[in-house]
């Protein structure tokens, strides 16, 4: 289990190095990680899903639109308001979850990723885009590699028991490669970012609003589940509430340089998953004991 607890760490100390390279391959790994990687994995876990999977997915929505709606109290920034409410649950609550906590916590974070990220490509371009249309909107959206795997993924469930049967062994190695990919990218974009004490305070302030809020949220989220008798989250509590830790994802800069020009959130995205790596490592080594 030691070996499971401190492989992420291992992965981001790795990118850590690799980003004082004098070669550059973060944009070749992201395109592999977000193009292929990932889009498999979900294909793979829609096609042989367990019963929940698109309760998590719609409430992983709802919950983001009420962290955003949150936000939008204080603030109709829309780098704040994404910063806040769009967690990166794709490149570190993933890896991380399923590292320490298996195929159950696996399949939770796979559903919250697909969830995440219809709603954050799309309320990301409206936001950022100064509220295009409709069309332009929706068509961003169907853009997204976790739009076309979700569908791809609906289409193959017939196949599902096949799917089990035959392509496990090729399941095992990309979520192998999407753990070392996502902490390995995470450490090349850290290494790379300037950041001061007064940013991690900031961060540090937003994190623990976000975490409580998220708390909440997953506590009445949990509460629904129980009632519906949904296995998938009942019996992944654990990992379940590791979202509560993670820090806005790296998509955001994405968003903010193509419709923004500006990269803004670079500083809070890089703060916010300093600090949540730390709070997850405690979070898992407390959880691991517990057991």
């Amino acid at each position: 289990m030691s070996i499971s607890l401190f492989a992420p760490l291992l992965y981001l100390l790795l990118g850590l190095g690799l980003g004082r390279a004098p070669f550059d391959i973060k944009s070749r790994a992201s395109a592999l990680l977000t193009k292929f990687v990932i889009p498999l994995v979900i294909i793979y876990n829609i096609a042989a899903h367990r019963p929940g999977v698109f309760a998590v997915m719609a409430g992983t929505m709802a919950m983001m639109a009420a962290l955003l709606l949150l936000s939008r109290l204080s603030t109709r920034d829309p780098v704040r308001n994404l910063c806040f409410s769009y967690l990166n649950i794709g490149w570190l609550g993933m890896p991380v979850a399923s590292t320490l906590f298996g195929d159950g916590a696996a399949t939770v974070f796979i559903a919250a990723y697909v969830g995440s990220s219809l709603l954050g490509n799309s309320v990301g371009v409206g936001l950022m885009a100064g509220g295009g249309s409709l069309k332009a909107r929706a068509w961003e959206t169907l853009k997204a590699p976790p739009v076309w795997a979700l569908l791809a993924g609906v289409a193959l469930m017939p196949f599902g028991p096949q799917l089990q049967a035959y392509a496990r062994p090729g399941y095992e190695v990309l979520k192998f490669l999407m753990s070392l990919l996502g902490m390995s990218i995470l450490g090349i974009w850290l290494s790379a970012t300037r950041l001061g004490v007064a940013d991690f305070g900031r961060a540090l302030r937003l994190s623990a609003l976000r975490a409580a809020a998220i708390c909440v949220l997953l506590a009445l989220f949990v509460a629904i589940c129980r009632q519906l008798d949904i296995r998938l989250v009942l019996d992944n509590q654990p990992a379940l509430y590791l979202m509560c830790l993670l820090p806005p994802a790296a998509n955001i800069i994405v968003l903010e340089t193509h419709y923004m020009k500006n990269g803004r959130s670079a500083g809070p995205i890089a703060c916010g998953t300093c600090i949540s790596i730390v709070a997850i490592g405690v979070y898992a080594t407390a959880t691991l004991l517990l057991r």
